[in-house]
């Protein structure tokens, strides 16, 4: 046999091992950087997750602090009730809180004296009858009337007294006559805006809104009803602007018409949308964000089985088209002669 044969047959297999090993080096080098990429990406969104769960905790620390400074300054201006409604939030989910509970109870005892006469009570008299102003001529009785109906505080019969009367009598005591119209204007949207009826609420305010400005306690009350309404519009018809409106209502008044309930349920909602179409990562950051307002155990299914699908997630590329389109080119055309 030629030795020049032998030195060929032996030299074929070397380089054809050599090869297979080198591509078994890549490979597994390959390997290892993907792995190591998979497992940062998932560390790092873990580390996000982490920091997103903290800046909620962190955001409902606040918002408790703020509605007890807010208790604070409502109690400073005589708002008592509302100030009470603020910190009944704040105990239902903090029981212990000592600030609150000391507030509460300074709130309490304020209110108490406030509505309570320094004289012996007396019998409450029987609400006045409207008076028939088409046949009355007597201006200054009338008006007595009118204001021991604002003492009775009979705010509906007030507003429609009042209007009679301006008309009937212009110029009469108009100051005093636009006083008691602001006044029951006022407290009737109080509180209606504070009930079921809302929208109508917010037209008395408006009303008395003309005749004079508005104390905090129904600015703020105003700005809720705003976002309640604006948040109960996309109810059920788009759970992502409704989770928004409810979001900033929460955060400012929490006790207002449930809208931490609303919150939760919107959020619950709106991440379902993201699991139906299998977008697992914004469906679990929903699902978490609503598990801080609310509690359920297929809540904590649904965030259990959005986070795995997260976690395992990847691109997936888009169709593939049969030619490449270069931006900003005008196609060539090829004529077949």
């Amino acid at each position: 046999m030629n030795p020049e044969d032998n030195g060929t047959e032996t030299a074929e297999p070397r380089q054809s091992r050599l090869l297979l090993r080198v591509l078994g080096i890549g490979l597994i080098l390959i390997s290892v950087i993907i792995a190591i990429y998979l497992i940062v990406g998932y560390f790092a969104y873990q580390s996000g997750q982490e920091i997103r769960v903290e800046a909620v905790e962190s955001q409902r620390a606040q918002q408790l602090t703020n509605q007890i400074e807010l208790a604070q300054g409502d109690i400073s201006v005589g708002s008592y009730d509302l100030a009470l409604r603020r910190l009944d939030w704040v105990l239902e989910r903090y029981p212990d809180n000592v600030e609150a509970l000391a507030l509460q109870q300074q709130a309490e005892a304020a209110l108490k004296t406030a509505l309570t006469p320094d004289a012996p009570p007396t019998a409450t008299p029987l609400p006045e009858p409207i008076p028939d102003l088409t046949d009355l001529d007597d201006p200054q009785a009338t008006l007595a009337s009118l204001q021991r109906m604002a003492e009775l505080e009979q705010w509906q019969d007030l507003i429609t007294a009042v209007i009679s009367f301006q008309r009937q009598f212009p110029s009469y005591e108009r100051l005093e006559t636009d006083r008691l119209l602001y006044a029951a204007s006022l407290n009737l949207g109080l509180q209606l805006i504070k009930g079921e009826n809302i929208e109508s609420g917010l037209y008395y305010l408006a009303q008395a809104e003309k005749l004079g400005d508005l104390p905090q306690e129904a600015l703020d009350y105003w700005l809720w009803a705003e976002l309640y309404l604006q948040g109960l519009a996309y109810y059920g018809v788009n759970w992502g602007v409704a989770s928004s409106n409810f979001r900033d209502l929460c955060l400012a008044a929490p006790f207002y018409q449930g809208a931490c309930d609303k919150l939760f349920t919107s959020l619950w909602a709106y991440a379902d949308q993201f699991a139906v179409a299998q977008d697992w990562c914004p469906a679990a950051d929903f699902y978490r964000e609503a598990r801080q307002y609310g509690s359920a155990s297929e809540l904590t299914t649904k965030l259990n089985q959005a986070i795995e699908g997260c976690a395992v997630a990847t691109p997936t590329p888009g169709p593939i088209s049969d030619t490449l389109t270069i931006t900003g080119t005008v196609p060539q055309v090829t004529t077949t002669p």
